[in-house]
Order: C-alpha cells, then sequence, then structure tokens
C-alpha cells in the first residue's frame, strides 16, 4: 500500500522457530485476505536482519512476532522482550502484533504484555478476521502518526485550494508558462505553493491565536520539552531573543547578559532599551569559549558589578529583572544549569537561556538537570525560565525555525496574552506554513528519542576512530602527525583510568560523569573549573589541528585550521565553524556513518596532500586566484607561512588577552544605537579608536566573544583589543583569501580596518552623560 506520496506501507513479520526465525509460511493465508493486498509483507529470517529492518525501515506501519511452533518458555521470553526493546527504542507507538498457535499471553513477562497491541490465533479465528484486526491497527497507527500541524496542512494541501488574491496561489499555471518559473516549481515540486495557505483558513485557523491545530501542536511541544507553554517562532533564535525581550519591561533596567551572546541578543538590549551588565565567559589556550566562572552568578558579586558601573548613576532601580545565559556554548560546554539557577535566583527573578543549538538535551539522559526546562516545578523561589532554541539546529526542521518555551514563576509570571501581544508584533502575519509545519514534525520526531540516541553514537564512533588513527600513526612514527580530539585521553571508571576510547560507547552515552569537566585535568585548558561545573557535549566534536594546545603553547610545527576548512569547503563539506587551529562539527540528526567517514577520509587526504606538498593551483584553486603569492606554493608551505606568521604576530596571545580585559560602557546599546541612525556616528581607522566610543558590536571569529559591544569605549587598560586586531589586519593583508571573519569591522579596498564610533560632538554635547562619567570618576 502506498499514500498520495508514493509512501509504501510495511508490515514486517518475525517468526520464531525451533531454530531461531524461519519464513513464517502459516500466515501465508492471512496475507493473502483481500483488504492486506496493498500492504508489502517483509519476513526476517535472521535476526540481525530484524534488527536492521527495525533501524533501517521508516515505513513500518505494522510488525507481526509469529511463534510458529512450540519453544521453551525462556527462549521466546528473552527473544520477544529483545525485539519490543528495539522497536520501541524507534517508535512508541508502532502495533506489535503476537501470533501464536496456543494461548500464550499469560506466559510472558508484564513488560512484554503492555507492549503488545493483541494477540492473534491462527487457530481459532478466520484469517479475514485477522486480516481485518490487522488492517484497523495500521489504519490507526497512520492516521495518527503525523502531528496535528502538518496533518492538517497536508489534507488541505491535497485538496488542492485556489485562492482569488494573488498568482502564487493560483495553482502556479503563471510559473508553468516560463521557462525559469518552470524550472523552480520542477525543483521545489508543485506542493510548495498549495502549502504556502494565504491568510487564515478554517482547518489551519489562525497561528497568532495559538488554537485549533497551531495550538494544538504548541501544546504538543509543551509536553515533550517540558514548558508550562511553548511558541513557534518562524524568525529564527534571533526573532525569538527579540520575542522574549519585548514581552519584558527592561526599559531602563538592569539586565544580566552573557557576553559570549547571539548577534540577536545585541539587537533584543537594543530595541528594549536594556541596561546592560555583563558576564564574562572563561576561554582557554585553544580560543575555544568557555563558561562563566560560578562566583560571576554569586549576588554580592552582582551588585559590587552594578555599582561600579555607569548605570548605577543613571537608574533608580539596582535590582536586575532578567539575565540571559548561553547554554550550551557554541564549542560545546554545558552548564549545571541547576546550580546557576539557584544562584541567579538570589539576583533575578527571570532567566533566558539561550539554547539555539541545545534543542535535543531534553531527549537523552546524559542532559539531565543542564537544560532550562529540567529545572523543578513549583519551586517559588525558582525564576521564570524562558528557553530559546533554533529548532533547525540538529533537529530536523527547515531553517529559520525556532521555539521559545517558558517555565512560568511566581516571581515574575507571565501573562500569555500580553506576551503574544510582543510575538504577534515580531512575527508575519503571512507566514510560511512548511516552516511551521515542519517545527511540528521535528517536534514528533523527538518522542521515541532514538534519533539523539543515534546522533550521540555516531559522534562517539567518530571520535574513537579519529584518536585510533592517531594513535596507529604515531606509533609507526613518533615524529607524524595528525588531527585530534577535544577531549579527555583517559576516563575514570570503577576506580581506574581507562582510555576513552576502550569505553564501550553504551557507557559513554549514558554516563554523563565521563564528559565532565574536572579542575586538575589538563586536557581542557580552562582554569578555575569546579569539578563537574562544566560538561562536554558528546554530539558537539572539536577537532584539533596539531601547532598549538589547550595552554596556549606554539608549537614549531602546525596546520592551521583555516587552511584545513578551506580544503573541505571545496569538497563541498562545511564544518560547523574553525578557531585558528580548531574545528568544530555537529553531530545533528542525520549524520549518517557514511557522511562523517567522508569526512575522516578527506582529513586523511588532506593529511597526504600535505606531505606530498601538493601545489596550492590542483587542490585550493579559488585561493589561488585570489594572489600572484600563492604561485608556486604547495600545501605545506601554506601551512607553515600561515603558522609562522600566526606566531609572528602573536595572534594566539594578543587574542587571549583581548577577550579577558574589561571595556568601559559609556551608552547602553539602544543608546548607541540611536546615534547611529542620527548621524551621529563616523568611522575611524582601528589606529584611532582608542578612547573613542564604538558604536556597533565588534567580534571577530575566532574567538566568537564580542571584543566590544555597542557603548562602549576601549582605554588603556584594554587596548589589548586594538593590538589584536591590528595583528588580523595584517594576516588578512598577508594572506589573502584567508581573512578571519569580522562582524562590525569595515574593510577598505586595501585591507586597512576601520570601526564606526560615537561622534565625540555628541557625548560632549549630552550633559547627563557626562555628570555620569563625572559622577564615576571616568572622566
Amino acid at each position: 500500500m502506498s499514500d498520495s506520496n508514493g509512501r509504501h506501507t510495511l508490515v514486517v513479520i518475525i517468526s520464531i522457530s525451533d531454530n531461531g526465525l524461519d519464513i513464517g509460511n502459516n500466515l501465508n493465508q492471512i496475507k493473502s485476505e483481500g483488504i492486506l493486498q496493498n500492504y508489502i509483507f517483509v519476513h526476517a529470517e535472521r535476526y540481525e536482519q530484524a534488527i536492521s529492518l527495525i533501524h533501517q525501515e521508516s515505513e513500518i506501519a505494522c510488525v507481526i512476532i509469529n511463534i510458529c511452533s512450540s519453544l521453551r518458555r525462556g527462549f521466546y521470553n528473552v527473544f520477544i522482550k529483545k525485539i519490543i526493546e528495539e522497536i520501541r527504542s524507534e517508535n512508541n507507538n508502532l502495533p506489535i502484533f503476537l501470533s501464536s498457535p496456543s494461548p500464550i499471553l499469560a506466559e510472558m513477562p508484564i513488560d512484554v504484555v503492555k507492549e503488545i497491541h493483541e494477540c492473534i490465533n491462527i487457530n481459532e479465528d478466520t484469517s479475514g478476521f485477522i486480516a481485518g484486526r490487522i488492517h484497523l491497527a495500521i489504519h490507526q497507527y497512520l492516521d495518527n502518526l503525523l502531528p496535528p500541524y502538518f496533518r492538517v496542512l497536508k489534507n488541505y494541501t491535497e485538496d488542492k485550494p485556489c485562492y482569488w488574491d494573488n498568482s502564487w496561489h493560483q495553482g502556479t499555471v503563471d510559473y508553468y508558462n516560463h521557462p525559469i518559473g518552470s524550472e523552480f516549481l520542477n525543483f521545489f515540486d508543485e506542493n510548495i505553493s498549495s502549502a504556502d495557505v494565504e491568510g487564515v483558513t478554517p482547518e489551519i485557523d489562525n497561528w497568532f491565536e495559538n488554537k485549533g491545530a497551531p495550538g494544538e501542536s504548541e501544546q504538543r511541544a509543551a509536553a515533550l520539552f517540558g514548558a508550562d507553554k511553548t511558541f513557534y517562532v518562524i524568525g529564527g533564535a534571533s526573532q525569538s531573543n527579540q520575542i522574549v525581550g519585548h514581552s519584558i519591561p527592561l526599559k531602563g533596567n538592569i539586565t544580566l547578559v552573557d557576553r559570549s551572546c547571539h548577534q540577536s541578543v545585541t539587537h533584543e538590549l537594543t530595541i528594549t532599551q536594556a541596561n546592560p551588565i555583563y558576564f564574562r565567559p572563561s576561554r582557554n589556550g585553544l580560543g575555544i569559549i568557555g563558561l562563566i566562572s560560578p562566583d560571576q552568578f554569586n549576588e554580592m558579586n552582582i551588585r559590587q558589578k552594578i555599582k561600579n558601573s555607569l548605570f548605577s548613576y543613571q537608574v533608580e532601580n539596582h535590582n536586575p529583572v532578567y539575565a540571559i545565559i548561553t547554554n550550551c556554548t557554541y564549542d560545546g560546554l554545558i552548564y549545571d544549569v541547576e546550580l546557576i539557577t539557584k544562584n541567579l535566583a538570589n539576583s533575578t527573578p527571570r532567566i533566558k537561556f539561550d539554547e539555539a543549538g541545545y534543542a535535543y538535551a531534553k531527549f537523552h539522559p546524559i542532559y539531565t538537570k543542564r537544560f532550562a526546562m529540567d529545572m523543578p516545578k513549583n519551586d517559588p523561589h525558582q525564576p521564570t525560565l524562558y528557553a530559546v532554541q533554533s529548532t533547525h539546529k540538529i533537529l530536523s526542521a527547515l531553517c529559520s525555525t525556532s521555539m521559545i518555551h517558558i517555565r512560568n514563576s511566581e516571581r515574575a509570571p507571565v501573562n500569555y496574552a500580553v506576551f503574544n501581544e510582543a510575538f504577534t508584533m515580531h512575527e508575519t502575519v503571512s507566514p510560511f506554513y512548511p516552516i511551521i509545519a515542519s517545527i511540528d514534525v521535528a517536534t514528533a520526531m523527538t518522542d521515541g528519542k532514538a534519533l539523539i540516541a543515534a546522533a550521540i553514537d555516531d559522534a562517539i564512533n567518530f571520535r574513537k576512530i579519529m584518536m585510533t588513527i592517531k594513535n596507529k600513526i604515531v606509533e609507526e612514527n613518533s615524529t607524524d602527525w595528525f588531527f585530534s580530539i577535544w577531549q579527555p585521553e583517559t576516563v575514570l571508571q570503577e576506580g581506574k583510568l581507562v582510555p576513552f576510547i576502550d569505553v564501550p560507547n553504551s557507557v559513554l552515552a549514558h554516563d554523563s560523569t565521563l564528559w565532565k569537566l574536572n579542575e586538575k585535568d589538563t586536557w581542557h585548558g580552562f582554569k578555575k573549573m569546579p569539578d563537574g561545573y562544566a560538561m562536554l557535549d558528546p554530539i558537539k566534536v572539536t577537532i584539533i589541528c596539531p601547532g598549538l594546545n589547550a595552554q596556549g603553547e606554539m608549537s614549531e610545527f602546525g596546520i592551521p585550521a583555516q587552511i584545513v576548512t578551506k580544503y573541505l569547503e571545496a569538497q563541498r563539506i562545511t564544518p560547523a565553524r574553525n578557531g585558528d587551529y580548531n574545528i568544530l562539527i555537529l553531530f545533528a540528526l542525520g549524520a549518517t556513518q557514511e557522511k562523517w567517514g567522508s569526512l575522516v577520509d578527506l582529513l586523511m587526504i588532506f593529511k597526504r596532500h600535505h606531505d606530498n606538498n601538493t601545489p596550492i593551483k590542483a587542490i585550493l584553486p579559488d585561493i589561488y586566484s585570489h594572489s600572484f603569492i600563492y604561485e608556486g606554493m604547495g600545501l605545506a608551505d601554506l601551512c607553515k607561512a600561515i603558522h609562522q606568521t600566526n606566531i609572528e604576530l602573536n595572534i594566539t596571545k594578543l587574542s587571549e588577552l583581548a577577550c579577558a580585559v574589561e571595556t568601559l560602557q559609556v551608552l547602553t546599546p539602544s543608546q548607541a544605537y540611536d546615534c547611529l541612525i542620527d548621524d551621529n556616528t563616523e568611522l575611524v581607522d582601528l589606529y584611532n579608536i582608542k578612547d573613542r566610543t564604538i558604536g556597533v558590536m565588534v567580534t571577530p571569529y575566532p574567538p566568537g566573544i564580542p571584543l566590544v559591544m555597542p557603548g562602549e569605549s576601549i582605554n588603556e587598560e584594554s587596548s589589548a583589543i586594538i593590538d589584536y586586531l591590528m595583528a588580523v589586519e595584517e594576516f588578512g593583508k598577508r594572506f589573502p583569501g584567508f581573512e578571519h571573519e569580522l562582524q562590525g569591522i569595515d574593510i577598505d579596498e586595501s585591507g586597512e580596518y576601520k570601526v564606526r564610533c560615537i561622534k565625540e560632538e555628541y557625548l560632549f554635547l549630552a550633559e547627563d552623560l557626562q555628570d555620569a562619567l563625572f559622577a564615576k570618576n571616568f572622566i
């Protein structure tokens, strides 16, 4: 049987006999019944084949476990239990029939009985009756398979609706009348038009009102993610951050902000006119962004930080109304959320966790107590918690999808009607409904949890294979090189240190203690990190290139990560991000062994090209075309040149110093933005920005932490920022095509950096600001 989209319906028969499995001929009469003629029956003749079918065939709509003959009870009980466990690891709702020539249900363990949909006895009931029961179970399963929003949208689309409002919704006839339009639809399929519903229809309801199919889907998501309320957002986490901020009274109030934040958090602070006080995250020698140290969440330290800021003179209320924390970090470090929630609860009634790349945490036990919606319910002292997630990162949703989860608290109760006003302010009245449907589908797909488990298992396998290859290469030649993985070499198991690669996957996937960072460990490179405060996310894998260690020590030989990344991108393999000597890989759902195996193969090929000094012209033609300096240069030559330049310019050390210094807050992001649109800013040469107030956020990648937030000034104490940017500027001039990614920097044709600063005459004329600066001894 197949549906309107050609989806086939499979029925898997797993037949048990005295010799293990057979093809189950005793069910042939049932299979021949007319009502089952459109189904495809597949027989598993071996246990391994049965397991393979269960894990690989998503179109299975029914499983029949068929006991062909009288067997020892212990044998079939164990066998059936294993089969059912495998099924339920993939699908909680798939109907499972148990077929036997004699009654055996009473002999089954209770945990098996509760998973059986029905028992069928081919010696007592007619084949027509049994076939009807199987057909009914399959139809009920398929009818309830799709989540509510996608189900309604799919049914509506298949009716081929006609709209009298624009050509796009008139069956796309105009597209087929033009060759360009035809190519567009041939690529995307005609359903993209039919599913692009215009306005509100009775079947789909109003997305803004959170009722009907949209409301049902969001309620289902809230239950799955552990929230009191969930909102679907189609502008990504960037839009979600602004929605949350606009629903809270932030104007003129103090907000505690993780400085390692997404640019949309700066936009949130800007549009809400908040007064930010920044937490500063740690950073190791590799440039990997770490966590905010626990002492910064201490109530007394927060009060002192507010007292020392310019805003203590400008605001009446010195109590923070809101805190924003990034969890997990871009590089895969996860907080002890229970601990920091308790600590921050003494200072603020609201906390938002930016979980943009962390939407999967709810669906695997290794992340317990390390995400916002896993905090205890009904704790009167607990702040109201928000979690903003990019659904399209890791989970299976279209780009620009996001969810906002809310856990309400009496300390700062959310009025959802008011919150919905902020929601509608930032959303469109003409959404692309397939995007919303993809959130609905992604949420439903997490219900079985098997997809997350598979992603973790793949990531662990990749980690082990990479380290195994490196160990073998070094064993053969101790002076040879390969990439390594940022992770412990050994872990503590039952009181003994065991090599990471020797620990079974099943243990690594479920024992969170093996992923926790301990202060005495040197592999991670972070200082003053309390034991267990941070945990490494198994799914986020950082590949380390030779040349720099976690303590920030440079070696004579090096393989700069930006060269490796350029090579991978030329092979259409795009990493999540890279630092100077590290590359981040995210094991999203669908990252199969074939895909990550190809990555391993390409890294091996890169090594061969390096060791053979293959000409740049042959393997990186786009880079070669950038400048004559690459003429006659091989890959090893390029790696050596860039590595030696990194050492000469001292980029690693300068980056560390730039991220550690404190800038001076002069204006809020909102005030800086007002200057921007009022023509009170100007571009200033990088060499002249000392003691100037910066009008935009300045963020180089790497390291990815904003060096300067809008409204901050670089003084003598923070001049390391200028030194670092000057080194990066010089690097870009020397190696065209390898310029660092920069946000908030204007680069002219000669490669010179310019930064947008607040005009000095504006600051001089701002009398209130001058009074505040004088009061705090800043001038």
